[in-house]
């Protein structure tokens, strides 16, 4: 296939609304397979930092850093569609975890990579000195949103709990483009929607960028770093609790809501 048929190809992944230079970038960036990417950086443990960036700014960023970054391409595919779906209990146990700080908190969710039709239960735990640890097994594709008995075992045996009540809650939809700089592995989310009961909440318009390493910063937080932009703390989930259960406490994450999410509305019927 020619360079022109291939670059159609990745265009085509895009959301319709996202041609921009950022995009753009990701296109001239050299590739990394999928194989070459996790054996390079699989970083099921690591310190991740999150930051808010802008499309332009990043684009930029990115520029000033030539050669630096490979991107992930899988059959001419450089941005991928993800949904996830998020498990908790009526009580919201690993939500409130989260909102009261806890050192030692749990996600539990399924992930289905919409190109390959791929399925992952993954728990993801957050240890004592930051550290983020993620395992996960396969999951039947065809009942993202259901636990069977040896998942269920599966996550009492990290959460050490009893994961009987644990149920769906809201899902995630976005477009996701991933980096790799030597150890150091960077995810560039987009077009994020949070779902649940027929509501749906968007945002930001910003990329929700996310470094994974093993320890100490990278080059991409450094650049960030010295234009101005911070980390900051957010999860995709406990924003998109907060969005879609008022009721829950969200004093946390208040300012990200307000700055960076759109008000509520009807999600599409599938």
């Amino acid at each position: 296939m020619s360079a022109t048929a291939v670059t159609a190809d990745r265009r085509r992944t895009r959301p319709a609304d996202s041609a921009t230079p950022l995009l753009d970038h990701l296109d001239e960036l050299e590739p990394i397979s999928l194989e070459q990417l996790n054996a390079q950086a699989r970083l099921m443990t690591r310190v991740d930092r999150k930051y808010f960036v802008s499309r332009a700014t990043l684009a930029d960023l990115l520029r000033r850093m030539p050669g630096e970054f490979r991107v992930l391409e899988i059959d001419h595919t450089r941005l991928f569609r993800y949904s996830t779906v998020y498990f908790d209990s009526p009580e919201f146990r690993f939500f409130r975890q989260h909102a009261q700080g806890r050192r030692h908190r749990y996600k539990v969710r399924t992930r289905t990579y919409c190109e390959s039709g791929d399925c992952m239960l993954e728990v993801k735990s957050k240890g004592y000195r930051g550290q983020t640890v993620k395992e996960r097994i396969d999951h039947d594709p065809n009942a993202p949103a259901e636990l069977t008995s040896a998942d269920r075992a599966f996550i009492e045996r990290i959460i050490g709990e009893d994961a009987a009540q644990l149920r769906p809650v809201l899902e995630t939809v976005y477009h996701r483009a991933t980096l790799c700089h030597d150890d150091q592995r960077v995810t560039l989310d987009l077009d994020l929607e949070c779902l649940a009961d027929g509501e749906m909440h968007a945002g930001p318009h910003d990329v929700l960028v996310e470094t994974k390493s093993p320890a100490g910063a990278g080059p991409l937080d450094r650049m960030l770093l010295t234009a101005g932009v911070r980390p900051h703390s957010v999860s995709k989930y406990c924003v998109a609790a907060s969005l879609l259960y008022p009721h829950l406490p969200s004093n946390a994450w208040r300012r990200t809501l307000r700055r960076y999410f759109a008000a509520p509305s009807c999600a599409a019927s599938s």
